[in-house]
């Protein structure tokens, strides 16, 4: 067959299947095309044929030709739903990781920095929701400070990956973190309440800055048979507390929680030679330990 094509059709083609094109296509792009068609690409880099990564929390999944997975753990584990992977900018493809070095340079260019920021007049809603949600996520995941988005460094960064995006101001990110919080303690609330009995841990500890804190943690068996561990609350605490201020301070996380104190199977703390424990258990019934590492301490 490729005797009886003149010499024109057949250098055609040669050169249309030769090593690395399928189809006068270069497989690559090929490849690329395909990996792009879907939306959900933007939030996943590919781990050979068989994994894929999770940009967002670094978790691999398995990729068996089929997007449905990938799809379900952006919805159930970063709230992304598929109505803001249907509505992303189709641009993305173009400012990927395979973007020219040019284009990048031609885009650096159109950009006017403004008080150390990239600023343009807006971004598609759907997307700056999920850049605002993954700066936030970033914040309280990294512990860093709100004024962040006020750094120089930040701005430029955020500014060449997304000009389009206006930074919100720390003010704004502290209202958006306080209802993240109320969110998730709205949730351990509820999961809480499925506990039969809770082992209240209480310790207290000392940050870098020799500020005292304590910190109650839940401990308890879940309706699915698993061990879980929940903390409920850290704030600032004195070294020396008064008599009967651990009881109290219990009560009161426990009503915050919607708890009743029959709840409470056991508390475990590090008061020293077990002075809690008779108050506790005399004022609320409380059966108590020392903790075993701080019992050890005071024996050395």
């Amino acid at each position: 067959a490729a005797a009886s094509l003149g010499p024109a059709s057949r250098r055609k083609r040669e050169k249309g299947s030769g090593s690395g094109q399928e189809g006068g296509v270069p497989v690559a792009a090929a490849l690329y095309g395909d990996r792009r068609e879907s939306k959900v690409w933007n939030y996943y880099a590919k781990l050979g044929d068989a994994y894929v990564e999770c940009n967002i929390c670094k978790k691999q999944l398995s990729f068996h030709n089929s997007t449905t997975t990938m799809r379900e753990h952006l919805v159930r584990k970063h709230g992304i739903r598929d109505t803001l992977l249907s509505q992303l900018k189709d641009d993305q493809v173009a400012e990927g990781d395979y973007a020219a070095p040019e284009n990048a340079a031609k885009r650096c260019r159109q950009m006017t920095p403004e008080s150390g920021f990239y600023h343009a007049a807006s971004c598609s809603e759907p997307r700056s929701e999920v850049i605002l949600e993954l700066v936030l996520e970033m914040i309280f995941r990294d512990l860093h400070p709100l004024s962040v988005v006020k750094d120089k460094g930040f701005g430029l960064l955020l500014g060449y990956l997304e000009p389009n995006f206006t930074l919100p101001s720390p003010t704004q990110l502290s209202g958006m973190l306080r209802h993240r919080y109320n969110v998730v303690k709205q949730h351990l609330e509820r999961y809480l309440r499925t506990a039969q009995a809770v082992v209240l841990c209480v310790e207290f500890w000392v940050s870098q800055l020799s500020q005292t804190y304590l910190t109650v943690t839940a401990n308890f068996i879940d309706a699915e048979w698993r061990r879980a561990q929940c903390v409920m609350e850290t704030q600032p605490a004195q070294p020396v507390q008064p008599e009967g201020f651990l009881g109290e301070k219990l009560a009161a996380v426990l009503a915050d929680f919607g708890l009743c104190s029959k709840s409470v199977f056991c508390v475990v703390h590090d008061s020293p030679r077990g002075a809690a424990g008779p108050l506790l258990e005399a004022a609320y019934g409380w059966s108590s330990l020392c903790c075993a590492a701080r019992t050890l301490q005071l024996c050395v």
